[in-house]
Order: C-alpha cells, then structure tokens, then sequence
C-alpha cells in the first residue's frame, strides 16, 4: 500500500516537474519572442547616434572666404563730371565698345568709369528683380518695371547693354566677372593669401560673386597649385583697400564671411533656423582690423529629409544650398515669362537652351490673381550634411596711416577642434549578433540554431506533403522513389530506373 502511494507521489512529481520545465520553456520563449520584436522595431526605425572625437591637426584647408563692401565704396575713385551731359556720356561710351568688337578685347581692355557704372546699374537693378526679394515681390517688381514711365530710361539701358554682350558673345556670368573687376580693382591694394614661408608665394585671383545696389562681393581663388593648406597660426591672407571722398563722406562697413555665402543674401537664403555664424560685418573704413578664425566644430550628420535637420551629401558637381534655391527662382520665372532670367542663367539646362533671355517689357503677369512661390522646390533644397562652425573675434588695431586705406589681416587660431559625426546604430552584422544575443540569453539558442530547427520544419512538411511520382500514382504499393537515396535502393535491392 504504502509502496503504491509513493509510485503515485513520484508521478505527481514527475508530472509536475514536466509542467514546470514547459511552464519556463514558454516563458522564456514569450521573453525572446519579445526581445526579438523590440529589437527588429528598432532596426526598422533605423536609428542614429553621435560619436564626439577632438581631433588635433597639422594644418587646416584655406577657408572659403567672401568679402563685401558697399556700392559707394567701390564707386568712390570715379570721378564724376556733374555738368557732363548724357550726349556726351554716352559718346565716350560708344567710343570706347568701338574698339572692343570681339569677347576678347571685351573682357581684356580697361574700361572707362563710364561703363563701369552703366554695366553695374544693369546687373544691380536685374539681381533686384529676379532675386533679392520673394516670389510675389518678384512678381510685382517686374510688372512695375514693364509699366512704370519713370523706369523708361533704365529699360533702355538693360536692353542697351544685353545687346552689347550679345552681340559680342559674352555670358551674363563673364559680363558681371568685368563689371565688378572693373568697379573693384582701383580700390584693391593688397589682396594676397601670405605664409611665414618667405619661399612661397601663392597665385591669388579675383572671382566676383555679387553685384547690387547696395553691395559688391568678391572672393580669392585658387588654382590646382596655389590651394595650400594653411601650415602656421598667424596670418594667412591680408585685404588692403583704398577709397575716395571728402573727409566727411560715411561709407558703410566691409564684412567677411568664412562660409563662402555669395554675399549677404545668401545668409537669407537658407533654410529657418540657422547659425549666422562665420561672419563679421564691422570692418570699417580707415582702420586697420585683426579677424582671428577657427573651426569651433564640425558636424557630419548622415542624409535626412526629417523637418529641422534635413540635409544632403552634396557633390561636387551638384548644387549647392544657394545655387539650388535660386534655380527655383529660375524655373518660376520660366514659368511666368516663358524665359531665362538673365542673372540665372549660369544655371540653365538643356531644357532652357531654346528659351530666350528675358525682355521684361514683353512679360506681362497678372499679380492679383496669380499665386506665385517658388516655395515648394525650395523644400527639396537641403543644406550640406557636413557642416563647419567658426569661431571668430575681431581686434581693432586704431587708424590707418592713411585715412583713405582699410587693411583687413585674417589670422588663423587654434588648430584643433571638436568634431561631431553622425552613424547608424545598427548594421546587418550588429543586428545579426544582436538577434542572436536576445535568443541566446533566454533559450541558449544561435542563429544557426534557428537556421536549424527551420530546415528540419521545411523538411518535415515537405516529406508530409511531398507529391508521388506517377509511378507511384500507378502503384501505390512501390516504395516512393523519390524518397530514396542510393544507400536505400541498394539495400532494398531495388534496381533504378
């Protein structure tokens, strides 16, 4: 009796000990079933993270850098002749395109103030319409442009001078390059990027980024040979300037902007929310300044379209941010005059070449009831997802020994910054090793264990459900062929077919 007793306790225990080992198969099997779901969420999210790293240098990559002065500035050495009559203005300038009847002698021949001031009116005023005000600015500046009596003389005057470069097959883009050299080049003293190696000598020239009514921008550049790295701190470029005027005349300060930004609208032109650094508009006339730069940081963030921090790896051949928002001016002009803009049409494609240059006189646009924006292509123009952040403190040095001159000296501080780069957390390989980690921790499992006990579940309902071959239909007494390997027809003797 009491031996059987104890045969039902131990089967009690044994049953017990059945349910308690499925009972904790199961639940860790819910806990990896879990696991594996939160972890395969994540990696759908494709999360991101930041590594922060101080990275020390040797030397750094010359600055993209752009200086601006005012109109008056550049116009200060004209001397302006006030009892001169239009006549004889415009006898001395058909005089002088008399001798320049080809691009060559064009772009190459010194000009007259004359020109100057005549070519810098036509771009100002064009950069104006087409660009330096919103899409419905725009519109009404060009309708006020066509109508306007006032306007007659400067209507003229554009297509005056749209002819000339015509004619002579010069690009808008070649047109602006002389008009500002030519505006610029009596106040240029010095403009040169310097090194402590007295052996070196660097090859600077001249590029004209802006031209409007109130500023002339302009940038050094660099052949293949004289694009050097900037080795020692101190010094690396020097501006030098001169002006004209009486002692009274004010003249609005220069600025300098280490991001390259054509020129002041180019800071307004980019997306909300942006750091306005790399810039200082406080170089005054008559002085002598010491601009101290440095990166403060980098940020390297991976390609986006998320609202606040959207951005794109931009290439060398693709556009930048200031590029691709003026080409959406472009094509909304495109679409309200059925032409080119002419100071946008260093942008045109192939399928702007059949368009002419705009005559806004023959572009009529109804302002009260068209709904003009360039809004929604300028969402698809991202900023570059590597960014630079300087740092930068201007020292007034006092007077110049000349009240005429502006020296502007850039020095270049610390060479070590910090460095913040953006990475996926998750690759295949982390998120295989991962997976395999969540089912190894709770059922001692592997992913070849699961490629295992997959393959045996494929292969056990595929033996269940596997067809007979029509031999076997016939004959559904034969063994199944195609079931049997070569080990079993030689031990059942079963010659093949």
């Amino acid at each position: 009796m009491a031996k059987h007793k104890n045969d039902e306790i131990w089967q009690q225990v044994k049953k017990l000990r059945r349910y308690g080992f499925w009972i904790i198969i199961i639940v860790l099997t819910v806990l990896t079933i879990r696991d594996v779901i939160d972890l395969v969420i994540e990696y759908n999210d494709d999360p991101k993270q930041s590594e922060m790293n101080i990275i020390f240098n040797e030397s750094m990559s010359m600055p993209n850098i752009t200086f601006c002065m005012s109109k008056k500035q550049a116009w200060s050495h004209f001397k302006i002749d006030p009892n001169e009559t239009s006549e004889a203005w415009d006898e001395v300038i058909q005089t002088e395109l008399a001798n320049m009847t080809d691009a060559e002698s064009f772009l190459k021949a010194k000009w007259d103030y004359r020109m100057v001031m005549e070519a810098y009116e036509v771009i100002a005023t064009l950069n104006s319409l087409e660009r330096e005000t919103t899409p419905h600015g725009a519109a009404r500046a060009m309708t006020v442009f066509r109508i306007n009596p006032r306007l007659a003389g400067k209507r003229k005057l554009i297509k005056t001078w749209l002819n000339i470069i015509e004619e002579r097959n010069v690009t808008f883009t070649q047109f602006t390059q002389k008009a500002g050299f030519e505006a610029i080049r009596r106040s240029l003293q010095r403009f040169a990027r310097t090194s402590y190696d007295e052996d070196q000598v660097f090859k600077t020239n001249l590029q004209i980024s802006w031209i409007s009514m109130m500023n002339l921008c302009f940038q050094p550049m660099f052949d293949e040979d004289n694009f050097k790295d900037i080795n020692d701190q101190g010094q690396f470029f020097i501006l030098q300037t001169s002006h004209s005027g009486n002692a009274n005349d004010s003249f609005d300060c220069m600025s300098v902007d280490f991001h390259g930004r054509p020129s002041a609208l180019g800071r307004f032109m980019e997306g909300k929310g942006r750091v306005k650094d790399g810039v200082t508009d406080e170089l005054c006339l008559g002085m002598v300044h010491e601009v101290n730069v440095e990166v403060r940081a980098t940020y390297i963030m991976l390609e986006n379209d998320d609202v606040g921090t959207a951005c794109n790896e931009i290439e060398d051949d693709e556009d930048s941010e200031f590029d691709c928002r003026s080409r959406c001016r472009m094509n909304m002009i495109k679409e309200m005059c059925n032409c080119v803009a002419p100071t946008l049409q260093y942008l045109r494609g192939d399928d702007e070449e059949d368009l002419p240059i705009c005559d806004y006189e023959k572009c009529t646009i109804d302002v009260q009831r068209g709904n003009f924006s360039d809004e929604e292509c300028s969402k698809k123009c991202l900023r570059d997802c590597k960014q630079i952040r300087y740092q930068i403190s201007l020292d007034q040095k006092g007077r110049s020994v000349r009240p005429d001159l502006t020296t502007v000296v850039l020095n270049w501080g610390s060479f070590e910054y910090l460095s913040l780069e953006q990475q996926y957390v998750w690759s295949v390989a982390t998120f295989i090793a991962a997976l395999g980690g969540s089912i190894g921790m709770w059922l001692g499992l592997s992913i070849l264990s699961l490629i295992q006990g997959a393959s045996w579940i494929m292969e056990k309902f595929g033996n269940k459900f596997c067809i007979k071959s029509p031999e076997n239909r016939e004959n559904p007494d034969a063994p199944n062929m195609t079931k049997m390997n070569a080990f079993d027809v030689k031990r059942n003797k079963v010659e093949p077919a």
